[in-house]
């Protein structure tokens, strides 16, 4: 009552009282537990048609009061359901409203809905939801405008009982007018929305949006108006698929041309697409599907437009179009007004495109220009489309080929025809804009035109409101980069906008009202000024170097510094790489601290270029900031230099930090009065005092106020620590770094506040960072140790004595620089697989090296550093560091200047490492000890011990096989070459300061002095070649060894003699490094063998290639000498050495006892010695290893049946065969139990899937189709047992078989096919946390996961396999000489399997495709292919390939020159899906040559490797930085195999006696060892490969080889 406006009626107090007695009455009834029968039928009156009045307050009062009795009353839900649905379809004016965007469904009517909805949830029924629905619906169409409509309670819903209500919607609606009709229908629609809701089933809610649709259209107008309106509360809650039902029902009527004749309707629709855009925020998944849907709508009424205007249109009707075109607008403001709602964040390709669409269309209908809007377009339409602007994504895709003619002059939104009609006026505006670009706006086309107006207004928009990151994506495409004249054009609407939005922005500024979004904004600016492709960066910078020029207080963003000093670490370090990883450039780099990621190029040179720039502008910036708030600024700048970090190793360095450090210190200009103090100077003044003291002092304060909280005593410090260090023992610790830290500063904090020294808590202060012993402990200890004797120097030597006895430990148990865990190996000793390259193995070597070896790299500067400081003053000091070098040279006690030296030598070898990244820390090491030894006073006899120490320590590293630096780091390689020349002068000035009696020392002295300084030389002149191995001048030049230059033979002699004194193993790896060493080195080896039985290696001196019988004496040796690697025990096994039985023995020794796995690897060179085996040492080998291993049992057996014949077609017997099927059936007879079963099941299987090809013989001339067919009738009968392999993947078990997988491959007279197997393999995924104090091991953080793959392969028959075998063995053994050496060259040694004669299984090269298969695909070079699969030159995607295919070709470019692998047609060359090129198909190589292509005895193919013009195009052409890598890489390759030629050579004599048709008999051999130029050092073998190179490129012969294939088909595929 007191809502209304004036006093109520006499009729309105009555009703009222009417409707509280109703509820009274009802809650009397309800308490009295009976149902008053008069009530009942009085409420049943007041809800019909025939009710004596009609209010809202009764209706509403007689529907509560009859909720209070259902709830109570049940039985009476079914009788009312009938009569409510009767009720409902009376034409009441109490239902009767308007729809509009804020109206609510009439009280009266919404009760009603949910008391029928309480009726069928409380009568009895599984049906009566739906039969209710149908039986309401059926109302709809009485009002239906097609004539003839039918109602639809024909639904298998509705039953038999409910005859009276369809008979009353048949009969009753009659009587009815249409408005009455039509209110009925309205009422309808809104109850059985209102029921849909209420029930909350998904079923219900669907079918009800799909029957509420069925009438969207037929309907009468206010009906279907009231359908929308209600859909929007429907769509909310509908499953996705019924909400996109709904959005295209809403774009149906929008679209359709007979809707735009009823404007109430499309007005109703919009303003229903409105509301849902609103409100869909309660459901966000929603979100992108909308917005998808809307933007179609507009491009497709935008198309509409330009139809209807083209043939002339009623202008009315256009007027309307345009109208509805600008309301869309409005929804889609409303979708994207949304805060979690952010499309232009991570835009799909479509969303972009749809986004493009947009605002084509409204720069083609003028929307965006403020002169020439159209009338429709009011100001909210305006701020809509504002608002769009601002959640709009780039609208130029990088990634799109053809963008300008696929995206714009072909895109069908915009209509060729009607583009004519508007184009001057377009051009006109556009010409306003740029004016000095007349002439070539004149030539650009009509889409062009629109899109630059786009890029215009767009941009204009969001960079007046404060989104001005996306102007420089326009340039990203380089489709849009190649056209000039558009470039132009964009390069002047880019400077106008941003002339336009300096100028808004001046105003924003003088109103205070600057756009939050700046600071982020000029954010991505900043990342976007380092992109990959130039033109991006100069627009980026431009803009970026404006705003912050124009407005410098932006530099008082400090989000927006510290993003600034950020991306300049990023970018130094982004150029570190060319130095630390210069073969593996990285292009993704992130800051943490600023939330922020950089994709830079691979170019360094650009890299460097971007850097310097800048730089350039953040000092410029900074010192304008500075000028105008010092303070804010330099508080920020402070801010970053404190930020903590819990672990900063020596090597780190920050440019972001030194440049925040200079500007920190700096005088502002406003501080006038010590500006000009500083006169005349010449150093300028700062603030570096004040800094220091402003840091210092809030560190200060900061730590008290920690330190009231944290206080500790110094006892449960010192338990806390011991604890500590007992769990890192026990590995057991879950300590993580920065509590280390914490644990570490307190124990220092608290021995710095005492006035005592407590020694018990210093002891444990530094002995925890040497339990835990990682880079990272040893950092925080150092830093921890340096501040504690900075501020208590009495407690120094205490702490230097404590950190001498920590070394002592890492000696006494083998930690650090004193361990064996990483030693250098041969390569051939380790299993040798067939697998890709595993990049990340060389990573997982290259950390645990240096978590290995830097601890104490650490630990020597450190050392270093605190004896420069106290060496004039501290004697005790000095005392504690020469007990520590001469404790370190003492791990070699063993030493001495006497024959019988080999045990001492393996000793040492034992406890020092000889890892190559051990270099840097034994040479820091000796300096270090030359140092001490030149600047301390001792007596002669402690002087000559210590440099007895130093001397042994020295050349226990040349007692080591020569090695390259380990990885791609050319910092690595300066630092070892400068510390070893820094050694060699502290060698240079050694002399001995007293020299009574020490004469023959001194003699003895000079000698060994001489040697090192010779093996020093040669290390420094390798590691030059290493690091400039195409002798490029700016990288230096060759070191000059001035010992060797003066050497004559009686002088190598006489050293070699030395160095067998000193230590047998320096002479024996002498003679690999100089070759005049070799003769004396082997003479001594023949004089003395028992001096050297732990050195493999001089081995080769004793027996060489052929047994001396003059050595038969020393023979006896052989019983103690250490392994060899086993090809070189196989070769013992040959003729050569007579069969004598010490050599057969040893061979046997060493067989059996490298692991199996290694073995394994060499199944093909053992069955070949079996040729020679007259005392059966091989054939006891095979037997006893054949019961060790299953997989080597099989391969043996396969590879003996391969051998028996020496021809493809099985005819020609070997020699060895019947030797071969014995030892066959002697291995088989000897299976038993679960080996026999595996046997049986994996030949069985295997003989199952080869006969295929047998049964496709008779097909071969038959069409592919009918071979298919065959092969899929056989593989359907193969069944897949348990535990079966292919024996090209002996790795995984086969459990399925793709039966339909089968492709017969081209051959004329054999029948080969490819199969596809499903195969189970074990993955090994390692967890480690590089916070934790102790690192996980590899077997505790190992975990096992078993994964399916379906691998294919091919099987052939009649086709002799062992050539690829031999091939594929010995890129395998290239690819362990690159992996142990940390170059990560690619190469795929996939696997096959000689498995009987003329018989094999090959692997299939995994996601490839041949350079063939791209010509048939019409792709005319690799750079296009390229292009094509992993985008343009500029996408990280490419230059990523491009990498891959350069490692991949240097590897394989040099394996083609080894092996001189031929007939390397397009068909036997592969591309990965990442890049790599991987060669296929080894049936011509070493000097057999394809028939075909010699004619005449002319060879088409070069001796060297094929390079032909297309692949150095594809590495960036003969001039790029791609082309220079991949020669140093090739280089490399070459020479990191150099070492091992031997056992190579091995590996492939060995099979010399096969008889396959590669092999010419010994000159084969000695043909492939002088490919290898043993003979030239190592810079004359990096010119010998530099000139391969050269002569490979462009090769006459090459380009005729390729045009012979390109006119005949390759026979042969892979």
């Amino acid at each position: 009552m007191g809502e209304l406006d004036g006093d109520p009626s006499r009729d309105t107090y009555a009703w009222e009282t009417m409707a509280e007695c109703l509820k009274i009455a009802s809650v009397c009834s309800t308490a009295l537990q009976s149902l008053d029968g008069h009530l009942y039928s009085r409420l049943k009156l007041l809800l019909s048609d025939t009710s004596p009045v009609y209010d809202p307050f009764v209706q509403e009062a007689a529907l509560e009061a009859t909720t209070m009795l259902l709830r109570n009353f049940k039985s009476i839900a079914p009788a009312m359901i009938s009569h409510l649905r009767r009720f409902i379809a009376t034409p009441l004016s109490i239902f009767q409203f308007e729809f509009t965007s804020h109206q609510q469904m009439p009280p009266v009517l919404l009760a009603t809905a949910k008391c029928l909805a309480l009726c069928i949830q409380l009568a009895p029924g599984d049906d009566l939801i739906m039969s209710t629905m149908y039986s309401l619906l059926n109302y709809i169409a009485a009002s239906s405008k097609t004539e003839g409509s039918k109602p639809i309670g024909t639904s298998p819903y509705i039953n038999g009982g409910d005859e009276a209500t369809n008979s009353y919607v048949e009969t009753g609606l009659r009587s009815f007018t249409d408005e009455e009709k039509r209110l009925v229908s309205i009422s309808t629609v809104c109850v059985v929305s209102t029921l849909a809701l209420e029930f909350k089933k998904e079923e219900v809610t669907r079918l009800t949006i799909s029957m509420l649709l069925q009438y969207l259209r037929t309907a009468e107008v206010s009906v279907e108006s009231a359908i929308a309106w209600n859909l929007v509360h429907l769509g909310l809650v509908a499953p996705q698929s019924a909400f996109v039902d709904i959005l295209r029902a809403f774009c149906t009527i929008n679209r359709d041309e007979k809707a735009k004749e009823d404007y109430t309707l499309n007005s109703m629709v919009m303003a229903a697409q409105t509301r849902l855009a609103q409100s869909v925020k309660l459901r966000s998944e929603f979100y992108d599907v909308y917005l998808l849907e809307l933007l179609s709508l507009f491009a497709d009424k935008g198309t509409a437009i330009q139809t209807a205007k083209t043939t002339n249109g009623n202008a009315n009707e256009l007027s309307i179009m345009m109208e509805e075109l600008c309301s869309l607008l409005l929804p889609l403001d409303a979708l994207l007004s949304h805060e979690d709602f952010q499309p232009h964040l991570n835009p799909t390709p479509l969303l972009t495109t749809r986004y493009r669409n947009l605002w084509l269309l409204c720069v083609l209908f003028e929307f965006t220009n403020a002169s020439k809007r159209p009338d429709c377009m009011s100001e909210w339409h305006v701020q809509a489309l504002m608002r769009i602007a601002e959640k709009t994504p780039p609208i130029v895709l990088e990634d799109t080929h053809g963008f300008v003619s696929a995206e714009l002059e072909y895109n069908p939104i915009l209509r060729q025809d009607y583009l004519q009609e508007v184009l001057q006026q377009h051009r006109a505006t556009l010409t306003a804009h740029i004016p000095l670009r007349n002439s070539e706006i004149k030539g650009l086309l009509p889409a062009h035109v629109i899109f630059l107006l786009t890029f215009h207004d767009l941009e204009a928009i969001r960079s007046g409101r404060g989104f001005p990151s996306s102007v420089p994506t326009y340039f990203t495409n380089k489709d849009i980069n190649s056209r000039d004249s558009l470039v132009i054009c964009m390069d002047s609407v880019a400077e106008k906008i941003m002339r336009g939005s300096l100028n808004e922005l001046s105003t924003q500024i003088v109103e205070h009202s600057l756009p939050k979004s700046m600071s982020s904004e000029l954010q991505k600016l900043l990342v976007t000024s380092c992109h990959r492709i130039s033109k991006v960066r100069e627009i980026a910078g431009k803009y970026l170097y404006r705003l912050i020029t124009s407005f410098p207080s932006l530099m008082c963003d400090a989000p927006l510094v510290r993003a600034i000093l950020e991306v300049l670490t990023l970018v130094r370090r982004a150029c570190e790489g060319e130095y630390t990883d210069e073969y593996n450039p990285v292009y993704e780099f992130k800051s943490t601290r600023s939330n922020l990621t950089l994709e830079l190029t691979g170019s360094y040179a650009v890299r460097n270029e971007i850097l310097a720039q800048l730089h350039r502008n953040a000092n410029h910036w900074l010192g304008l900031a500075i000028s105008r708030a010092p303070v804010e600024v330099q508080a920020t700048l402070q801010k970053y230099l404190a930020h903590y970090e819990t672990v900063l190793l020596p090597e780190t360095v920050e440019l972001g930090a030194a440049v925040a450090l200079q500007f920190a210190c700096k005088i502002p200009p406003n501080e006038r009065n010590i500006a000009s103090t500083s006169g005349t100077m010449p150093w300028v003044p700062d603030r570096s005092k004040v800094f220091a003291s402003q840091l210092s002092a809030k560190e200060r304060f900061d730590g008290e106020a920690g330190g009231m909280r944290l206080l500790g005593s110094k006892e449960s410090l010192q338990r806390g620590l011991k604890k500590a260090a007992m769990e890192i023992r026990n590995k057991t610790s879950n300590l993580r770094m920065q509590d280390f830290k914490r644990l570490l500063f307190r124990s220092a904090a608290a021995l710095i506040s005492t006035k005592d020294v407590h020694y018990d808590l210093l002891h444990e202060l530094v002995n925890l960072p040497f339990v835990a012993f990682s880079p990272s402990s040893i950092a925080v200890g150092i830093e921890a140790w340096t501040w504690l004797i900075g501020e208590r120097p009495d407690m120094e030597i205490p702490l230097m004595t404590e950190v001498d006895a920590g070394w002592a430990e890492t000696i006494k148990r083998g930690a650090g620089l004193f361990s064996k865990a990483m030693n250098s190996e041969d390569p051939f000793i380790r299993p040798i697989e067939y697998a890709a390259t595993d990049k990340t193995l060389i990573d997982r070597m290259m950390y645990a090296g240096r978590r290995l070896l830097s601890p104490h790299a650490q630990l020597l500067q450190m050392l270093l550093s605190r004896f420069q400081s106290v060496r004039y003053r501290r004697s005790g000091l000095i005392l504690v560091f020469t007990r520590l070098i001469l404790r370190s040279t003492r791990a070699h006690a063993s030493f001495r200047y006497a024959p019988r030296l080999c045990m001492l030598s393996e000793w040492v070898l034992k406890w020092n490492s000889t890892n190559a990244m051990a270099r840097e820390g034994r040479f820091a090491f000796l300096i270090f000890g030359f140092e001490i030894l030149k600047s301390s006073k001792m007596d002669i006899y402690a002087e000559k011990q210590l440099r007895d120490g130093l001397y042994k320590t020295a050349f226990s590293w040349f007692a080591a096989r020569p090695q390259w630096t380990f990885g791609p780091s050319r910092v690595q390689i300066d630092a070892d070459i400068k510390l070893l020349n820094e050694f060699l002068e502290s060698l240079q000035s050694d002399v001995i300061r007293g020299s009574t009696g020490v004469t023959k020392y001194l003699g003895n002295l000079k000698n060994m002095n001489v040697l090192l300084r010779l093996l020093v030389e040669n290390e420094i002149y390798r590691l030059t070649v290493w690091g400039n191995p195409s002798n490029e001048a700016k990288r230096g030049v060759d070191h000059i060894n001035g010992v060797e230059r003066g050497m004559v033979e009686a002088i190598w002699i006489k050293t070699v003699n030395t160095a067998w004194q000193v230590n047998p193993v320096v002479a024996i790896q002498m003679a690999e490094r100089f070759k005049q060493a070799q003769p004396e080195v082997s003479r001594l080896i023949k004089a003395h063998p028992e001096e050297v039985l732990q050195a493999p290696e001089a081995l080769q001196f004793l027996l060489g290639k052929r047994l001396d019988p003059g050595i038969r004496k020393s023979l006896k040796f052989l019983h103690l000498w250490d392994p060899v690697p086993p090809v070189v025990a196989i070769t013992y096994f040959s003729p050569a050495y007579g069969n004598d039985s010490v050599i057969l023995q040893y061979a046997h020794r060493v067989l059996e006892q490298h692991p199996v796995e290694v073995t394994f690897f060499f199944v093909p060179q053992v069955v070949q010695a079996l040729r020679h085996d007259a005392l059966g040492y091989v054939e006891q080998f095979i037997f006893e290893t054949a019961k060790i291993s299953q997989l080597f049992c099989h391969q043996i057996i396969w590879n003996m049946k391969a051998n028996c014949y020496k021809d493809d077609a099985g005819e020609i017997e070997d020699a060895m065969k019947p030797m071969l099927d014995r030892m066959t059936d002697m291995v088989v007879q000897s299976l038993s139990g679960e080996a026999r079963e595996f046997y049986d099941r994996e030949f069985g299987f295997f003989n199952e899937v080869t006969s295929i090809s047998g049964k496709l013989k008779p097909f071969i001339r038959r069409t592919k189709p009918e071979k298919k067919a065959k092969i899929d009738e056989e593989m359907a009968k193969i069944v897949v047992e348990v535990g079966v392999y292919l024996p090209s993947n002996p790795d995984g078990k086969v459990v399925d078989i793709d039966k339909k997988s089968g492709r017969p491959l081209q051959s004329h007279a054999k029948a080969p096919f490819m199969a596809t197997f499903k195969v189970r393999k074990e993955r090994i995924e390692i967890n480690t946390d590089p916070n934790a104090v102790v690192e996980t091991s590899a077997e505790a953080g190992a975990i096992r996961t078993e994964y399916d793959t379906w691998v294919q392969a091919i099987f052939k028959v009649g086709d002799d396999c062992r050539q690829d075998v031999l091939a594929l063995q010995v890129i395998a053994m290239f690819k362990n000489c690159f992996t142990s050496v940390g170059l990560t060259l690619y190469l795929y040694p996939y696997r096959v399997v000689a498995t009987g004669p003329g018989m094999g299984v090959i692997d299939v090269v995994p996601n490839s495709t041949s350079r063939d298969e791209m010509g048939r695909a019409k792709i005319n070079d690799l750079l296009a292919f390229f292009i094509a699969k992993f985008g343009s030159e500029d996408t990280v995607a490419f230059q990523k390939a491009r990498l891959n295919f350069i490692q991949s070709m240097a590897a394989y470019s040099v394996a083609c020159y080894i092996l001189q692998i031929k007939d390397r047609h397009n068909g036997n060359i592969m591309i990965d899906g990442q890049g790599h090129i991987v060669h296929v198909d080894f049936g011509f190589l070493f000097d057999i040559d394809n028939e075909l292509t010699c004619q005449q005895g002319v060879k088409f193919e070069p001796n060297s490797f094929k390079l032909n013009k297309e692949m150095v195009v594809a590495m960036g052409g003969r001039n790029s930085e791609g082309y220079a890598l991949f020669t140093h890489l090739t280089i490399k390759a070459f020479l990191a195999i150099r070492p091992h030629a031997e056992q190579i050579i091995d590996t492939v004599q060995l099979m010399l006696g096969s008889g396959l048709p590669s092999f010419k008999g010994e000159p084969t051999i000695r043909r492939l060892r002088d490919r290898f130029a043993l003979h030239l050092n190592e810079r004359g073998a990096a010119d010998w490969m530099s000139s391969i190179v050269r002569n490979a490129y462009e090769n006459m012969r090459s380009t005729l080889y390729d045009e012979f294939q390109r006119v005949r088909p390759a026979s042969k595929t892979h």
